[in-house]
C-alpha cells in the first residue's frame, strides 16, 4: 500500500482558499473575543500584497500559512486593525520570533493597531508559543499572542458547532491522528463527509469543505475506490440529483492528469455508478474513443441522466 498518499504536509493552499472564503466565521470561531468587537457590516479588506511587501526578506518557516485584512472596530472611531493570522502545522523554534517581526514591520508600516493571531495545527500537545521577548542592558521588546491549539477541541463540541471551521478542525485533527493508519483515515474521511451532506449547507459550501477534506485526508489509490463506492452510497440514500462533490472532484484531477488508460477507465466507473451495469457496445465505445470524446462525455456524464442522452453527438 503507498502510504506516501497519506503524509499530505502542505496545508497552506486549502487553508487560505476557507481563510478567503470565510474569513469573519474563521475570526469567530478562533477568536471570539476579537471578533465581537469588529464591525463585520462594514466588510473587510484582503491586504496579502501589503503582506508580502513587508515579509519577503524575513526568514520563512515551513507549513503555514498567512493571512493580513483589515477591518473596522465597533464604537464609529475612524480606526482600523490589521489582523494577522498565521496557521502552523509543525513546531518551528523561530516561530514566535517571526510573529513578532511581521508585527513590528506590519505596525511600523501602516503605524496602525495590529492584532496577531496563531492557530497551531501541529501534533505536539506541549509546544504553545505565546510570546516572544529580547532584552539588552535593560532594554526589552515583548511580544504576546494569542494561539489556539487544534489538539484542545473535543470531538464533541465540535460535532455539534454549525461553524463551518468545526468540520475544518475535525478533518485536520483526523488527518494528524490517522497519518500513518490509512484504514482508519478512510473510515474517518467518510464519517466527516456524512457530515459535511447532512449539515445542510449550500452546494457551494460543500464543494469548497470537501475540497479541504480531500486534502488534508488523502488516500492511497485502492482505499480511494472504497471510499468513492461508500459516498456514492451515501448519495442514494439521500436521493441527491447530481453526482457526489467527492467524484466531481477525483474525475476533474483525472482529467487534469491528461492519461489516456486513465481517462477511459474513469469515464468506465462513472458511467456504471451512475447507470449500472454497461453494456458491452458501450464498454468498447469508451475504449476506442480519442481523448477529445473521452473529454467531453466526462463533462457530460455529470449532467446527463441515460446513456442514450450521453451519447447523443
Amino acid at each position: 500500500m503507498n502510504n506516501s498518499a497519506i503524509t499530505r504536509d502542505d496545508y497552506d493552499s486549502p487553508w487560505k482558499d476557507l481563510l478567503d472564503r470565510w474569513t469573519q466565521p474563521f475570526v469567530e470561531f478562533f477568536f471570539a473575543h476579537a471578533a465581537a468587537d469588529i464591525d463585520w457590516q462594514r466588510g473587510l479588506e484582503p491586504l496579502d500584497k501589503e503582506l508580502q511587501k513587508v515579509t519577503r526578506h524575513a526568514k520563512q518557516g515551513r507549513g503555514y500559512v498567512d493571512k493580513l485584512i483589515k477591518v473596522w472596530r465597533l464604537g464609529g472611531e475612524e480606526t482600523w486593525v490589521l489582523i494577522h493570522i498565521e496557521i502552523q502545522n509543525r513546531p518551528e523554534a523561530d516561530f514566535a520570533h517571526r510573529m513578532y517581526t511581521y508585527h513590528s514591520r506590519l505596525s511600523d508600516r501602516y503605524q496602525h493597531p495590529v492584532a496577531s493571531f496563531a492557530v497551531l495545527a501541529d501534533s505536539d500537545y506541549h509546544w504553545r508559543p505565546q510570546h516572544y521577548e529580547h532584552q539588552l542592558w535593560n532594554c526589552r521588546a515583548l511580544l504576546e499572542f494569542p494561539t489556539v491549539k487544534l489538539l484542545d477541541y473535543a470531538p464533541a463540541q465540535l460535532a455539534v458547532d454549525p461553524n463551518p471551521f468545526a468540520l475544518v478542525v475535525r478533518a485536520q485533527l483526523a488527518a494528524t491522528a490517522t497519518r500513518r493508519d490509512p484504514i482508519a483515515r478512510l473510515a474517518q474521511k467518510i464519517d466527516l463527509t456524512r457530515a459535511l451532506y447532512r449539515a445542510g449547507w449550500k452546494r457551494t459550501d460543500v464543494i469548497d469543505l470537501y475540497t479541504f477534506i480531500d486534502w488534508v485526508l488523502a488516500l492511497p489509490d485502492t482505499l480511494e475506490v472504497n471510499y468513492h463506492e461508500e459516498i456514492q452510497s451515501l448519495e442514494e440514500e439521500l436521493k441527491m440529483r447530481y453526482v457526489t462533490t467527492a467524484e466531481r472532484i477525483g474525475f476533474q484531477k483525472g482529467i487534469e492528469h491528461g492519461i489516456e488508460q486513465g481517462e477511459t477507465e474513469m469515464l468506465l466507473r462513472l458511467l456504471q455508478l451512475r447507470f449500472g451495469e454497461l453494456p458491452t457496445n458501450i464498454r468498447q465505445r469508451v475504449a476506442n474513443a480519442n481523448a477529445t470524446d473521452r473529454a467531453h462525455w466526462l463533462e457530460r456524464a455529470l449532467v446527463t441522466h441515460t446513456l442514450d442522452e450521453l451519447f447523443v453527438q
